[in-house]
């Protein structure tokens, strides 16, 4: 019998080499939803084993190639693929678009992964921000030295990193505060229990708090039901990923599910959050409303403060981001009678041409939430505005007789 079963696994395992060889290897992707404006924020690619008319899950051969060695080469493969995939896509004209795939202890540890990643981003000219690489606990706790030291190598690339099925390993809080890890990935365990055992909805809430204390993403996996769904957005959960939105799906179904702009259960379809954008010049107010077209906010205009204070006295707004020099009231003169008029309302001062002096004497003052400067970073200006929502919200919850 045993030599039956050592018989049958070399055997598979000749099959899932040739497998290789043959393209008979894919990718499935499945798609992860933007919890704050419901559309696809990017996917997971999946590897899957076309035998045939039949497709192998990964279950059933990821463990074969992991005692193997082929999880090497196939891994590999895997990041070469998903750099082709992303190629093929921004050609056909498509929005940039965010990749993530999976690495194993072994690939991590097998010493060639730097060249690997950075030989597949320079031959199909990928921009490394759109490669995410997936990794687990127990793999970077394997070795925490070495392993963070390959994970600035791998920074250093440009890639993003994800810490995948967070708080199912070992959960070492001190390094994680060390690893440069841009995301956290809730386990699904959690999120699958979370709506009905108070512990375990402590625990996400924890996480998703931590993480963004910690300025990292927080994607929630395995996420099956609205009312998973409706829980994560009110922790302030950044993004989900699980048959609810999508199951792992051949290319050509994934690109009909972008072009379908398909959004999630329940994502709002006018603004459930009021942003006022005050500033003197209505070139940097287009271009405000430009950058953030696509996050779902209701944006209000104003030239000026006194225009600024009268929207504020008619809409309940949540955030307001103002220039600094101005016509009359300057910006952190405005943001100190917000905060005294307003005190609910998170402020935020943009400006080019900042008087430092009295933006300081704002900040120290508590008028002013956080500061930027023109030109602005977009990706880096629309988190800290989700950033600024986020804890508006906590506040209110808070206070919640606050006028």
């Amino acid at each position: 019998m045993c030599r039956m079963s050592v018989l049958f696994r070399l055997e598979q395992e000749s099959a899932l080499r040739h497998a290789l060889e043959r393209d008979e290897l894919e990718l499935y992707f499945q798609a992860q939803g933007d919890l704050h404006n419901g559309r696809v924020s990017g996917a997971e690619a999946l590897l899957r084993w076309r035998r045939g008319d039949t497709v192998v899950p990964p279950s059933e051969f990821i463990p074969l190639a992991e005692k193997s060695g082929l999880i090497v080469p196939i891994g590999a493969w895997v990041i070469d693929t998903a750099c082709a995939h992303l190629r093929a896509w921004a050609d056909q004209g498509l929005a940039e678009t965010r990749l993530a795939v999976n690495v194993s202890a072994r690939q991590f540890f097998a010493g060639d992964l730097e060249s690997v990643v950075s030989e597949a981003l320079a031959r199909h000219g990928v921009k490394p921000s759109c490669l995410e690489l997936e990794l687990t606990e127990s793999l970077l706790m394997h070795d925490p030295e070495a392993t963070t030291a390959l994970l600035h190598r791998l920074k250093d690339l440009g890639v993003s990193l994800s810490l995948d099925d967070f708080g199912t390993g070992y959960s070492c809080f001190a390094y994680l505060s060390r690893f440069p890890i841009d995301t956290l990935k809730i386990d699904q365990s959690f999120v699958r229990d979370m709506v009905t055992q108070a512990n375990t909805a402590s625990i996400v809430a924890a996480i998703i708090g931590l993480a963004h204390r910690l300025n990292l993403h927080v994607v929630a996996e395995g996420v099956e039901n609205e009312a998973q769904l409706a829980y994560l957005r009110r922790l302030g959960c950044d993004e989900i990923q699980g048959y609810l939105f999508s199951r792992p799906v051949p290319e050509a179904d994934y690109l009909a599910l972008l072009a379908s702009d398909t959004t999630l259960p329940g994502a709002p379809q006018t603004a459930a959050h009021t942003l006022l954008l005050v500033d003197d010049e209505p070139g940097i107010l287009s271009a405000l409303r430009r950058m953030l077209r696509q996050e779902g906010y209701r944006i209000l205009i104003a030239n000026n403060a006194l225009e600024g204070l009268e929207l504020l006295a008619r809409e309940a707004v949540q955030v307001v981001i103002s220039d600094q020099r101005m016509p009359g009231l300057s910006g952190s003169e405005f943001l100190a009678r917000v905060k005294d008029m307003h005190p609910d309302c998170l402020r935020i001062i943009l400006s080019g041409q900042a008087d430092m002096a009295s933006v300081l004497d704002a900040i120290n003052n508590g008028a002013v939430y956080k500061f930027f400067t023109k030109p602005w970073d977009d990706a880096q200006l629309r988190e800290r505005i989700r950033e600024a929502f986020r804890v508006q919200a906590a506040l209110a919850l808070a206070n919640p007789l606050q006028p």
